[in-house]
């Protein structure tokens, strides 16, 4: 009640799990039994059924699927980041 009247902003701020071309990283990790699978952005949650899987065969196999192959950290050092204009982070506004 002490507040009621108060105008207030509605905002949200904090850490994205997101990665800078908005394609997830699923891949084998830099260190010996780490594997990867995160940067989702925005399509994460309609693509959790074949990452799951592509997931899964990266840490049986140690190696990537054909699907997620492209999906690797270093795409970034390579200069080789996923275009996918339907979605995603923009750079300029992080």
């Amino acid at each position: 009640p002490g507040l009621a009247r108060v105008r207030m902003l509605r905002s949200w701020g904090g850490v994205c799990d997101m990665s800078m071309d908005g394609s997830p990283i699923i891949t084998t990790g830099p260190l010996p039994g780490m594997y990867l699978n995160c940067g989702w952005c925005y399509g994460g949650f309609k693509a959790t059924p074949v990452s799951g899987w592509c997931f899964a065969w990266t840490i049986a196999k140690d190696e990537p699927h054909d699907i997620n192959a492209p999906f690797t950290l270093d795409r970034f050092h390579r200069g080789l980041v996923i275009d996918d204009k339907g979605q995603g982070a923009t750079p300029r506004l992080h």
